[in-house]
């Protein structure tokens, strides 16, 4: 008898440990990982600086524009610097390839326009592998190339959990990193031009989050939205 008491005494402490609704690092952590391990960091795709006349609406992303032609004036030149950059980093890194070709490029007055030599990029391979017509935007589409697995290194701190607009929640501070970071997204020109990818490959990333009570135990804030 004794014996079984016990016994049902060590069931009901393991089934407490792993009970999914407690308020403990582990659920949290397991909470934050499942939503961040589906939305990894993306780079927004830069704008092209120049739009073809008579492009359909439903054309798609790609190609992008950027002026060929080299302006002998100094602002223009500067500003025709500063929209190529991150087209040629982009190639140079190997999700892009851009080819000279001549638009019609859009105008604002009526009557033909002359043509423009331009660099149109579109997708390698390798760039489509990583790229997302929506990125990890939620509302609205975000062109990007998204890079690396991210992973929970530690749940640091949390709230004691509280009820905010009918829902019991708790604030999560928590350290994170990137996994199998893509070699592109590793090069120093690439970070020279996007300092967002410096950022990330740091060993240590900190983060927070709003965690929420569920019937199914706890789950990232972000995840309630869909």
């Amino acid at each position: 008898m004794r014996s079984g008491i016990v016994l049902a005494a060590v069931a009901a402490l393991v089934a407490g440990c792993s009970n999914p609704k407690a308020a403990d690092k582990k659920n949290f952590e397991t909470a934050i990982n499942d939503w961040i391990s589906k939305n990894p960091p993306c780079l927004s795709l830069p704008s092209g600086s120049v739009r073809a006349a008579g492009r359909p609406a439903d054309a798609g992303v790609f190609p992008h524009y950027v002026e060929a032609a080299v302006s002998e004036h100094p602002m223009r030149l500067e500003n025709q610097k500063k929209a190529a950059a991150p087209f040629e980093a982009l190639a140079a890194a190997g999700l892009l390839k851009g080819e000279p070709t001549e638009i019609t490029q859009s105008g604002y007055f009526a009557g033909p326009q002359p043509k423009m030599a331009v660099i149109a990029y579109t997708l390698t391979p390798e760039g489509e592998k990583a790229f997302s017509e929506k990125g990890n935007s939620r509302m609205m589409a975000d062109p990007s190339f998204c890079y690396g697995e991210p992973a929970v290194k530690e749940i640091v701190r949390f709230t004691e959990p509280g009820e905010m607009m009918g829902m019991m929640v708790s604030q999560v501070d928590y350290t994170w990193q990137l996994n199998n970071m893509p070699e592109w997204a590793k090069s120093k020109a690439m970070q020279d031009v996007f300092p967002q990818l410096a950022r990330d490959t740091a060993e240590t990333l900190e983060g927070k989050a709003i965690v929420v009570l569920t019937n199914d135990g706890w789950v990232h804030e972000k995840a309630m939205r869909r």
